[in-house]
């Protein structure tokens, strides 16, 4: 099949970045000189997240032959980082165990449009929240993940959390080694060192039909009969696009998961005019930063002060608004959260030291709020008034008239000694923005059109998630998705 590659927006990436797209390659030219081998299969799957293997196990379960391509020479994205926990309202594994949750799916779809103030796209939330009991009980049946129910991890604490479970933490790198190990039972092909430099069309009609692949040995094109899709990831660690689009205090942000998701999914579907939609949202979070320590829920229970030594937030915020404050409020994206010895020994917080300790991340301590200061690097006088002025306000009742304000719903004094400074940094997790899809999975063009051929999944689509998300539902949607584009080429070849 003879193919070609738009050269449509050549010239400077910063410009075409800036009407929300770019050139599909720079180097067109000479590489269309030589004729790349060709392989063919009924669909192409560029990246190895878990949108990308969900739909690739779907597929092949629905009769197509899919194949994934992998830039990295392993699952290196998002979904290896993460926590591994997904959401259900009333799925087989919550009866087994007899979870009476009173949870319901108009619940979960109110609750996602709620964290996303509304802005998420209603069609693809509520293909969500329909869809999550049955894509985890197929994951479950089928792929074989197994998973531990009934504890209230996330907002608004229903027991929807399904965190999954096996030898390897955290969850989702064991999530992706059981849908590994299913892909490798379907035989399905994984081209690893695979880079996609660029999307295919029918010269005839503009049809997306393929990738050209960038391999050690040369270039490959990879053609698929349904079409492509875009498994790539958003583009949190591609510090170009983010100073770009969401901002240099994101782009200053040290990268909590995968420092492999650059942007493809919108780079390389620019030349189709994709309806690129949400690049300025991101969720983000606590972390030190030269260690990869996750400090989570310590940020939420003494006072934060800069490096000089001055409050800039207020402690009662989530701890993703703690952790963009620190991006945009201090000069260098540095916080130290300051606690005491009762509040050190909180039950809850144990993971979070142990977080710190085990990646050798420093947590300074003394006996004195003087010493505390010396030991971090911070101004002896200045903590001791700040701590004293807090401690004061907090016995009073007047929290609330800090510069700036602690709205902390249970405040805890700082008077026990030994005395703790932990250091840490707002860390980018993920982008939320991306070319627009509709319950297919299909891309949508500027005038709200499929593209035909072109389909995208996880954070490597957009019109989900804005502002925030609830926790465990980015690996529940890009699961739901993924499903839903390989039934949905499945119809195409009946």
């Amino acid at each position: 099949m003879q193919t070609s590659r738009r050269s449509i927006l050549k010239g400077s990436l910063l410009a075409t970045m800036a009407t929300g797209f770019a050139s599909a390659s720079l180097t067109a030219n000479a590489a269309e000189k030589t004729a790349a081998p060709q392989k063919t299969y009924d669909l192409v799957i560029c990246g190895l997240g878990i949108g990308g293997i969900v739909t690739a196990i779907r597929a092949a379960q629905d009769g197509l032959k899919p194949v994934i391509l992998e830039k990295m020479g392993s699952a290196a994205g998002n979904t290896v980082y993460s926590a591994g926990f997904m959401l259900g309202v009333n799925t087989k594994m919550q009866q087994a165990k007899g979870l009476q949750t009173s949870d319901t799916v108009e619940k979960f779809y109110e609750d996602m449009m709620k964290v996303s103030q509304g802005r998420g796209d209603p069609a693809l939330t509520r293909l969500v929240a329909e869809k999550a009991d049955e894509t985890l009980n197929w994951l479950h049946d089928y792929v074989g993940v197994q998973y531990n129910v009934g504890a209230k991890l996330v907002w608004p604490m229903l027991q929807r959390a399904h965190l999954t479970t096996g030898e390897q933490k955290p969850g989702g790198k064991q999530l992706m080694t059981y849908l590994l190990n299913k892909a490798k039972e379907l035989n399905i092909p994984i081209v690893y060192n695979a880079k996609v430099v660029a999307l295919l069309d029918n010269p005839k009609n503009g049809d997306v039909i393929g990738a050209r692949v960038k391999t050690r040995k040369g270039f490959e094109e990879y053609l698929g009969k349904l079409g492509v899709v875009m498994a790539t990831g958003g583009f949190s660690a591609n510090k170009m696009m983010l100073t770009m689009m969401s901002g240099v205090p994101a782009a200053n942000m040290p990268v909590r998961g995968s420092n492999t998701v650059t942007g493809e999914s919108i780079l390389l579907t620019g030349p189709y005019f994709p309806k690129v939609v949400n690049v300025d949202q991101y969720h983000c979070g606590p972390i030190h930063g030269p260690t990869g320590a996750n400090p989570l829920n310590i940020v939420n229970t003494g006072i934060a002060v800069s490096k000089q030594t001055q409050r800039y937030t207020d402690e009662g915020k989530t701890y993703v608004q703690m952790a963009r404050d620190t991006a945009a409020l201090t000069k260098d994206n540095w916080g130290y959260m300051i606690v005491d010895e009762d509040t050190h020994n909180l039950p809850m917080l144990k993971n979070d030291w142990f977080s710190y300790e085990s990646k050798k991340a420093p947590v300074y301590k003394a006996d004195t709020i003087e010493g505390l200061a010396k030991e971090a690097g911070l101004d002896p006088v200045e903590l001791k008034k700040i701590v004293d002025e807090y401690n004061a306000a907090l016995q009073n009742g007047k929290l609330g008239e800090l510069t700036p304000p602690n709205t902390h719903k249970n405040p805890r004094p700082i008077l026990k000694a030994p005395f703790y400074a932990v250091p840490f940094q707002g860390g980018m997790t993920a982008t939320f923005g991306g070319p627009l899809i509709n319950t297919k999975g299909q891309v949508l063009d500027t005038e709200g059109r499929p593209i035909k051929g072109l389909y995208a999944v996880g954070n490597a689509a957009g019109g989900l998630f804005y502002d925030n998300y609830v926790g465990g539902a980015q690996l529940t949607s890009a699961s739901v998705i993924g499903m839903a584009i390989a039934d949905h080429m499945k119809a195409l070849m009946q």
